[in-house]
């Protein structure tokens, strides 16, 4: 006589009783195997017995490296829009967030690729628990006034999200640009490097290391456009060379590329703030010197390939009645130097030329309130044919 039918309740009952017996069961056992297989790990002929571990392996990496998160404006931008310049970014798992007009904390201005971007302080919460170093490239669009509660704000948020170490970059000061609404110029931008240093020196951020690509970069004309501030191709590259060098200086790494083709990277890497750039850029990467800068138009980021359109070279001689970026150019040059107090405006009005006339005599050059080709030069832009 065949046995009844288990119910379904019998059938679960059997089911448990058997997965516990099997968890009792793993509990006893993979203890011994562990141990065993550790007396094995410890023998110095384990090689030869399991032969040699695969260069691909990752069992034996305990968590994925975490990278480093690059969060800049458009003076750092070119990383992005100078094709194969982000290939010089060597040595880490580089995460890049670059933003033509971006901010510190306060609404960001509209960039030049046809949106307004998010803040850095929003980037770097986008992007949280994913890294652990942090490198801050924001700042030509922050007033002297804003600066140092923002950089605490950016400090504090890396704090929250376990960032190990932030690597803020230093900006340059001796540049004609001025950045939107006119909310900071070179004076603010001198401003807020003391400031940044002032910070740091206190104590109160041992994580925060200066990177000081304004010093770095000083007596490199050929990386910039004529404001100073945005990079030729030339400076794409020149810029991801120094942070992947900067990098590995702070983890006592091999530098990630050598200073010549014909030598072999520094070990360890010497700290390339420490002196004058001394890397041949343009012979250890493949730069192309007049390259396309292509953007990433409006929200639907459609790309469009096209020349710089900020100031580079002078193509006319100002005069009285003029107006462009040229003639911003021009002004902002003049208030730098200290002949022209007020905004840039882009309008050539009595007061630029009254303060073309006066560097004029100051240049040893006649008066004429023009900005001619000779004048011109003489305020170091440089002057291409029309």
């Amino acid at each position: 006589m065949s046995d009844p039918p288990m119910s379904r309740a019998a059938i679960r009952r059997r089911r448990r009783i058997a997965i516990v017996g099997l968890v009792v069961v793993l509990a006893l056992v993979l203890p011994m195997v562990l141990s065993v297989l550790s007396v094995f790990a410890a023998d110095d002929g384990v090689g030869e017995r399991l032969g040699p571990a695969s260069a691909t392996a990752v069992a034996e990496r305990i968590a994925p490296s975490t990278g480093v998160l690059v969060i800049g404006d458009s003076s750092i931008a070119s990383l992005r829009w100078v094709r194969g310049a982000a290939g010089a970014l060597i040595g880490e798992r580089f995460t890049l967030d670059l933003e033509s007009c971006r901010r510190l904390v306060a609404r960001s201005c509209r960039g030049r690729e046809g949106r307004t971007p998010n803040t850095a302080l929003e980037a770097l919460r986008d992007h949280a628990d994913t890294h652990t170093t942090l490198v801050m490239a924001t700042g030509y669009n922050d007033s002297s006034t804003a600066f140092e509660p923002s950089f605490r704000a950016i400090v504090d948020e890396a704090r929250r999200l376990g960032y190990d170490r932030i690597v803020w970059l230093t900006l340059r000061s001796a540049v004609d640009y001025v950045a939107p609404e006119d909310s900071a110029n070179h004076r603010a931008f001198a401003s807020n490097n003391a400031t940044l240093r002032r910070l740091v020196a206190s104590g109160g951020f041992p994580e925060v290391v200066i990177a000081d690509w304004g010093r770095h970069s000083a007596d490199r004309p050929e990386w910039f456009t004529a404001d100073g501030v945005h990079h030729r191709p030339l400076g794409a590259w020149a810029i991801a060379d120094y942070l992947s060098r900067v990098l590995a200086h702070l983890d006592g790494r091999s530098c990630p590329a050598p200073e010549l083709p014909s030598s072999a990277p520094a070990d360890p890497c010497p700290d390339p703030d420490a002196g004058p750039p001394v890397a041949a850029i343009s012979s250890l990467y493949p730069v192309v010197p007049d390259a396309l800068l292509c953007y990433e138009v409006g929200v639907g980021r459609t790309v469009v390939c096209a020349r710089d359109n900020h100031v580079i070279a002078m193509y006319r001689a100002l005069s009285h009645g003029d107006s462009g970026a040229d003639v911003e150019a021009l002004q902002a040059r003049l208030i730098r130097l200290g002949f022209l107090t007020g905004e840039v405006t882009g309008q050539f009005r009595d007061g630029t030329r009254d303060a073309v006339a006066i560097f004029q005599t100051a240049s040893g050059l006649e008066p004429t309130g023009m900005a001619d080709v000779a004048t011109l030069v003489a305020l170091g832009f440089e002057v291409a044919p029309s």
